[in-house]
């Protein structure tokens, strides 16, 4: 797929997303904790500064090549607007409004307006969320 998203959303090997864009970060209450082009955000589940990326997934060893694996549907007609990334209690990125999905080998997907990102980094779909967190003791 080509990339008609302004919004860019890249998992790194071995480390966090790198997001690009009109990139709004909030809490599930609404209050926003990020509004602007460039950010990282953790998906080892280890940092101190979370949803922020720390370098706790060098410390930990955290291990994922930061390929799509099963990705979200495409969207039919390239959209404009916002990335709002909620973040939900102990739980996924919940991601709202366009973006695409780029891998660091080039493979991309242009998303529809939503999906869920894994950020306790036990996801079996990495990127995207299983549900794993819920069986863990991950907090965020």
């Amino acid at each position: 797929m080509t990339d008609h998203s302004p919004n860019r959303l890249s998992p790194t090997p071995d480390g966090p997303f790198h997001a690009q864009g009109d990139i709004r970060v909030v809490t599930d209450d609404g209050d926003t904790v990020f509004e602007g082009n460039d950010t990282w955000l953790c998906r080892c589940g280890h940092s101190a500064t979370k949803p922020f990326c720390d370098g706790s997934h060098e410390r930990v060893g955290f291990a994922d090549p930061g390929t799509l694996g099963k990705t979200p549907r495409p969207m039919e007609q390239p959209a404009d607007g916002p990335l709002i990334i909620t973040l939900r209690p102990n739980g996924p990125l919940r991601m709202s409004g366009p973006y695409t999905l780029a891998a660091p080998d080039g493979t991309t997907c242009d998303v529809a307006d939503k999906g869920s990102l894994c950020r306790c980094g036990l996801s079996h779909t990495k990127p995207m969320c299983d549900g794993a967190h819920k069986e863990s003791d991950f907090e965020g």
